[in-house]
Order: structure tokens, then sequence, then C-alpha cells
């Protein structure tokens, strides 16, 4: 029963780190690298259930039970393995020669250890129980376990090979899978010769803290830069909306308000009219005498002299209004306030 222990504390770790992982999400918000990374979690779950079931079965010498969670137990090894070598290649984006011969590893082991187990329903090659329910390996276990071996040293010296050429984010994740290769090959050795103990279990559980510490922090840091990148661009396009809105507002000649923009202040005084907001304004309508003149005698550039006086004249006696040009020569202005009473 004390084979459990390591099993049991690995599931609530797993649990605890991996919360958010597992929780149901939407394939159409979730990238494929997220989905593969969700899978391998949910295979190493799977074997570190078995594994604590293992202990259980075995203190209970349920010979039955024991030999089909035995089953189980390799099983969600072999697809565990085999989820891992497709989340790497997702993950470092690795499309080249060593990237195919991973994930054609990960096949070949996968499919070598489930042939194994259904000649053992026949011929224990991989393993099997005496009488006295006591657990014996096969030679087929130990191949098993050579190959996941050679994979992961492999798999570990290329990744850190790579790390050392490399800078930033994708430096990071390099190292990170080469050093989970690294436990996995020390403790899957270990497995290999100790095979009552759970040590294939403890690096799973090392593997997987490693990996949320700097996957799922880095993700998360990304994430908020892209948020952060993402506000500066829509703070950006408010100043030029806004700059766009005072130029569509402006009047060129004069540099007061406009038509358009005196209609939208009409419409939002209405509103505030409506919910008794404002009950005390005035409307002053204004006309320049003397423009067709001017412009037929002086010419229009004087004729946009005059105007200009004008409208300095204007806003300079309704200082604390808003002052519109709806063309020509006829202004409005919107009295509230000072300039009101």
């Amino acid at each position: 029963m004390t084979y459990s222990i390591i099993g049991l504390l690995a599931i609530a770790i797993h649990l605890i780190l991996n919360y958010e992982v597992f929780r149901p999400q939407n394939k159409k918000d979730s990238s494929e690298v997220k989905r593969s990374f969700r899978y391998f979690m949910l295979a190493v779950f799977a074997y570190y259930v078995t594994d604590a079931l293992w202990g259980v079965f075995n203190g209970l010498q349920a010979v039955k039970l024991l030999y089909a969670d035995t089953v189980a137990y390799y099983v969600a090894m072999a697809s565990s393995v085999l989820l891992w070598t497709r989340y790497v290649i997702l993950y470092l984006e690795e499309k080249s020669v060593f990237g195919t011969f991973l994930i054609h590893a990960g096949r070949a082991i996968f499919w070598f250890q489930i042939a194994g187990l259904i000649v053992n329903l026949f011929w224990p090659v991989y393993f099997t129980f005496d009488e006295a329910g006591a657990y014996h390996a096969g030679g087929i276990r130990y191949v098993a376990l050579i190959l996941q071996i050679l994979m992961f040293l492999l798999t570990s010296a290329q990744t850190l090979y790579i790390a050392g050429k490399t800078t930033g984010t994708k430096k990071r994740r390099f190292q990170t899978v080469g050093f989970f290769g690294i436990l996995m090959t020390v403790t899957t050795t270990a497995q290999y010769f100790y095979p009552l103990l759970p040590l294939y279990a403890l690096g799973y559980l090392l593997g997987c803290c490693l990996i949320h510490k700097f996957v799922v922090e880095d993700e998360r840091k990304e994430y908020l830069q892209k948020l952060e990148e993402l506000l500066q661009i829509q703070q950006q396009q408010e100043v030029e909306i806004g700059s766009a809105k005072q130029l569509a507002y402006k009047d060129p000649l004069t540099g007061v308000k406009n038509k358009r923009a005196c209609e939208d202040y009409e419409a939002e005084l209405d509103a505030k009219i409506k919910e008794g907001l404002i009950r005390d304004f005035a409307v002053v309508s204004l006309d320049v005498n003397g423009l067709k003149m001017t412009n037929d005698t002086y010419g229009h550039k004087a004729g946009d002299e005059l105007l200009i006086s004008a409208c300095r004249i204007i806003c300079r006696h309704f200082s604390h209004s808003p002052v519109f040009r709806f063309g020509g020569a006829e202004f409005e202005v919107i009295l509230q306030g000072q300039d009101y009473e």
C-alpha cells in the first residue's frame, strides 16, 4: 500500500497545477498546441491513477485486478510517451529531421508496447504474476524501457544543443524540453533496475512541475504581452479616431465647429432636455453682412478675411459657448451658463 503514496501525491499535485488545463475548453478558442498539451496531461494523469491502484491491488493480493491494472498501466505509459512526442513537435514548432524522428519514435514505442501487451495475453513476454501474486517483468518490458531511455536521452541532447544556439523564448522552450528529457532519462533508467518502485511516476511528477513552471508561465506572459499590445493599438486608434472626428467637425477657414458638429451637439442637447438635466439655454443665429459685395469687389481672399475677423468677434463675445459656422456667412452659438446669463 505504501507504493501508492507517490501516485496519490502525484495525482493531487497534477490536479492542482493543471486545473486550468483540465477545464472544458471551446475548441475554436483553443490552439492545437494547447489541445496537445491537454491530451498529454490527461495521459499522465491516467498513468498516475493506474500506478496508485497498482499499489492498492498489490496490497490486497487481488491478482486479477492487479493484472488488468498492469495492462492499463503500460497502455497509459505508452500513450503518454506518444502524446509527449506530439506535443514537443508542436510546442517547439520543430519541422526538421529531428521532429520527424521524434514523432516516429513515439509511434514506434507506442505500438511496440501495445503489440507486446497483446502477445502477453497468450505468452508472458511482457510481465507475469506467479501463484503467490508476485510481479515478474518480462524481456519486452525491459526493451520498451530501453527504447524510452534512448528517446528521452537523444531528445534532451538535441534540444539542449539547439537551446545553446538560440535566445529568448525559443531558448527557454528548448531548455524546458531538454531538462524534462534528462529527468525522464534518469528516472526511467532507475525504473529499469527497480521495477517495483514508482520511479517513473516520480519522473513525470518532477517533469510536469518543470513544464508548468516554464511553459504555462511563459504562455501567460505572452498572453499578457499581447493583451498590452492590443490595448496600445486600441488607444492609438481612439486617438486617431478622435483626431479624425475633430477634423470632420472643424470648419477649415475659421477653425470653429461646422454644421455637422452643430447637429450632433443639438442632438445631445435634446437628450439632456428630455432627461431634465438642462432647463435654460439660448440659440443665437448670426449672419455676416456684405460678404457677397466684398467677394465681388475685393476678391474671395478679402471675403475670407472678413469671415475670419467676424468669427473672432463672435468667439470673443461668446467666449464660454460653442460657436458653429453653417457655411457661407451664417454662424450659430448655443448659450449656457455664464454666456446665457
